[in-house]
């Protein structure tokens, strides 16, 4: 039975940056890749495209199995809990997010200047920062959360320094760790805010954390040419 996929996340308006060609979007990657095979990434690319389309509410076992064109009892055997589906699509859509990154790292498509615009133009979709938010207030009711929101924001963070590491630049873990603290405080206050000058003031907040470390002298590793190319264009933009 096929996957009945709620609508897809429209196009966004492109930019004259090439980062803006990926995927920047929690459904966008995921829907960047094939329909999975395997029945358990089958309801997890069904939760993401019904987070986007319906919000975080509809996301119960009952309405992802129907969404996914499966039985509620195999979505209960893959994720027995709520908080285990929550988890694990958020992981789903999270790594394809990086994936999307590392691929556009790869082929040249972004550079360390719209590094910086494509890790901005995440913060639009607010539907991630409501699932992780609810799984932080869930964490009080189930402490195994904890330990896992700690992996996997760690994940986050090395997956950024990583991406900095392939554009030539070899940025202090406390500077990741700034970094994502910058960006993870001015989403949540976002969050509570959801206005438009709320949007404006986070992406300004998350700019400016990323130039404030990315202009710092860094031990230079040995980055490939094109990246080395890019990162001089970036510094001699900035000064």
């Amino acid at each position: 039975m096929p996957i009945k996929n709620p609508r897809k996340p429209a196009p966004r308006a492109r930019s004259s940056h090439r980062a803006e060609a990926l995927p920047c979007t929690f459904p966008e990657a995921v829907a960047a890749v094939p329909v999975p095979a395997t029945t358990r990434d089958r309801i997890l690319y069904a939760a993401v495209f019904l987070l986007n389309d319906e919000g975080f509410s509809a996301l119960t076992q009952a309405r992802v199995a129907e969404c996914a064109g499966v039985r509620q009892s195999h979505v209960t055997y893959y994720f027995p809990t709520r908080n285990d589906l929550l988890r694990e699509t958020a992981v789903y859509g999270c790594n394809a997010m990086l994936a999307a990154m590392a691929k556009g790292i790869e082929r040249g498509a972004l550079t360390l200047e719209n590094f910086r615009d494509f890790l901005v133009s995440t913060i639009i979709d607010r539907r991630f920062a409501r699932l992780m938010t609810a799984l932080v207030v869930a964490s009080d009711e189930d402490p195994g959360i904890k330990s896992w929101l700690a992996d996997f924001e760690q994940a986050n963070r090395d997956s950024i320094q990583q991406g900095f590491r392939q554009l030539g630049m070899e940025i202090a873990t406390a500077d990741i760790e700034l970094l994502h603290a910058a960006f993870v405080g001015a989403v949540t206050l976002d969050l509570g805010e959801s206005s438009n000058a709320s949007l404006i003031r986070t992406q300004r907040i998350v700019r400016t954390a990323f130039d404030r470390i990315a202009t710092r002298p860094s031990a230079p590793i040995t980055p490939r040419a094109s990246a080395q190319a890019s990162v001089g264009k970036h510094r001699k933009a900035e000064t």
